[in-house]
């Protein structure tokens, strides 16, 4: 086994989309406090008044934010495609690393995964939402949504919530599949009939999640772990982003948020830390854990609650 790298060879890329910087920045300095690490801001279609206070962040920590690339000045382009977008005119050296803004870092962390990829690994993904009751894919799902990263037999998906890569191993997935992060319909005739020859057919594929199948299905070891250190909340943008910046690089509101489709704990954990998050950052009165909730409900939205007002300050 190699030495595993120092944290500062690695640059952790986090797409901006929307109004929420104000609010989900207090979750990445939590990220920048627990770790020395490198962090490059993309913006996907943000307005100025964001951009502005992303500058005056980077300026807070100038050996830390390397970069704020503009992936999409106009319209927004999904997360993967952003993606793709930084690992085509970026190169940071050995690896290539991911982030979501929702994710709150509690004690050092990149380590544990720096360790996973000296030993051999060419990715490690983590990042299950506190509100997700299983990461497994259900029986007769037709899809790979973002929550779910593992098949039925155990069979790694991945997640698209964090993950460091070794960068000649995405590289040669994309030089040899036309296939990156973005991914998920439009493959060509042999890696179709490579994919139903791992049999993993669906008819959906999130962030990430063709990428990881090729990955492994071209040699490379696929590795997931969560980590202590590690909370990712999810959710909160669609409570977070005003409804007035729809069509403007914005979020949806929540009257376009398909709510049927989305798991029950999942909107309740993501409207109260939005609502605590919203709370702690205008200095207003902070709302409390509602009565009368299941034991492990009550339990997530405490550490919720406390780890967002550790990050507010």
């Amino acid at each position: 086994m190699t030495a595993p790298a120092p944290d500062r060879d690695f640059v952790f890329n986090i797409v901006w989309t929307g109004s929420v910087f104000p609010y989900l920045s207090h979750l990445v300095a939590t990220q920048l406090a627990h770790s020395d690490a490198r962090f490059r801001f993309a913006l996907n279609a943000c307005a100025p008044d964001q951009i502005a206070l992303m500058e005056a962040f980077a300026e807070a920590y100038p050996d830390r934010v390397v970069e704020m690339l503009v992936v999409s000045d106009d319209a927004m382009i999904t997360h993967g495609a952003a993606l793709d977008r930084i690992l085509g005119s970026r190169d940071d050296g050995d690896y290539f690393c991911l982030v979501d803004s929702d994710i709150a870092a509690s004690a050092p962390y990149v380590g544990d995964f720096a360790d996973r990829l000296a030993a051999g690994a060419a990715g490690v993904t983590s990042g299950r939402g506190i509100w997700s009751e299983t990461d497994v894919i259900p029986d007769g799902h037709a899809g790979v949504n973002g929550e779910y990263f593992y098949a039925a037999d155990g069979y790694l998906f991945g997640s698209p919530h964090f993950g460091m890569y070794r960068r000649d191993a995405l590289l040669d997935v994309r030089d040899r599949w036309d296939i990156g992060f973005g991914s998920g319909a439009g493959l060509s005739e042999e890696a179709l009939a490579a994919l139903a020859a791992a049999g993993h057919n669906y008819w959906l594929y999130d962030t990430g999640k063709l990428l990881n199948v090729f990955l492994q299905e071209s040699g490379h070891r696929l590795e997931h772990r969560e980590h202590p250190s590690l909370l990712h909340i999810g959710g909160m943008s669609h409570y977070l982003a005003p409804p007035e910046t729809v069509g403007q690089g914005g979020l949806m509101d929540l009257a376009s948020v398909d709510r049927e489709n989305w798991n029950p704990a999942r909107l309740e954990v993501a409207e109260f830390s939005a609502a605590v998050l919203k709370a702690a950052v205008h200095a207003e009165p902070l709302p409390d854990v509602p009565v009368g909730l299941d034991p492990d409900t009550a339990a997530k939205l405490t550490l919720v609650r406390t780890t967002i007002l550790d990050a507010v300050g």
